[in-house]
């Protein structure tokens, strides 16, 4: 028998059958603490890949949001071009036939 073997053989971890592994507290303490280390890690993998995914999402949202006041600045100045009085007056005679009365057809309105 080898030196492993005859340790493994002579500790009280391991006697043959799978049923009867015995650990001591220190092989507990020692199995807890690796598995608490491999959650750890685990948990680190997984917050950093939210982090990327939040952080993706936020660049998006701001570049959509930079678009959008792009947009809204576009819209801005179309509103005040077409809301000038001469667009106004000029569409009123082309589209709609509409044109200034004369004196003859203003009539003054007075209250008592």
């Amino acid at each position: 028998m080898n030196a492993a073997s005859r340790a493994l053989h002579q500790s009280n971890f391991f006697h043959g059958q799978w049923r009867e592994i015995r650990f001591s507290f220190m092989q507990c303490l020692q199995i807890l603490l690796m598995s608490l280390v491999l959650l750890s890690s685990l948990c680190v993998v997984y917050c950093t890949n939210q982090y990327r995914m939040n952080l993706s999402q936020l660049e998006h949202a701001k570049s959509e949001a930079s678009s959008l006041e792009l947009q809204w600045g576009q819209l801005l100045l179309e509103q005040a071009s077409l809301s000038a009085p001469s667009i106004i007056e000029q569409q009123a005679q082309e589209e709609l036939g509409m044109t200034m009365p004369t004196k003859k057809q203003m009539m003054i309105v007075t209250l008592k």
